[in-house]
């Protein structure tokens, strides 16, 4: 007995093998591009990794670069230097820009150039020191009559008064009372007390 396929049979066997053949392909393309995506995932996710290990070395490098970085003198700071004299009681303040002799050194170089002084603030802008003196400052002064103009003395460490020289005033016109008090010693204690007191004899 022989069978014979119709024309409509043939036709919905071969759309049933196309079919399988799309779900197949679509199978396989589903499969490869599963497979891109995950390799694709996993490789960016390397790549942060080892940009994060990268960016955290180098961070803790810069970390420890900072740290070791010592702070120097730079050529326009200004170092303050304060006097405590016990015999007079006083405290003297000078401020001037920092000597060549220690631009660019560290906190240890200063103070091995400042011997006696303590450092009290350090910074590359500003370097504070201040040391205790046993004697006196020297702006303990005595006026008195010399040549016929006033003179101006200054107290040493042991008390003697030493000539630092005469000023333009003359003794010509003042009262004998005046006079009286140049010949014993007129004593003046700060640079601002004897610049006014030079101003009264003007």
């Amino acid at each position: 007995m022989h069978f014979k396929w119709s024309e409509k049979g043939n036709e919905v066997v071969m759309k049933k093998w196309i079919l399988a053949i799309l779900v197949l392909v679509l199978f396989c393309v589903s499969v490869f591009a599963g497979f891109i995506v995950r390799s694709f995932v996993n490789f960016s996710k390397g790549e942060n990794q080892h940009n994060d290990v990268v960016l955290a070395e180098k961070n803790e490098e810069e970390l420890i670069d900072t740290g070791s970085k010592e702070e120097t003198v730079s050529p326009n700071a200004e170092v303050v230097l304060t006097q405590n004299y016990k015999r007079c009681g006083h405290t003297r303040t000078k401020k001037e820009i920092a000597p060549r002799e220690i631009v660019n050194l560290n906190k240890d170089g200063v103070q091995k150039y400042y011997e006696g002084w303590t450092i009290d603030e350090f910074s590359p802008t500003e370097i504070k020191l201040s040391r205790n003196n046993q004697g006196i400052c020297d702006e303990h002064y005595i006026i008195r009559e010399s040549d016929g103009y006033i003179s101006i003395n200054c107290k040493n460490e042991s008390g003697e008064y030493i000539f630092k020289g005469l000023t333009d005033i003359s003794v010509q016109y003042l009262s004998e009372e005046d006079l009286q008090k140049l010949e014993q010693g007129i004593e003046v204690v700060g640079r601002e007390n004897l610049n006014k007191f030079l101003e009264d004899f003007e």
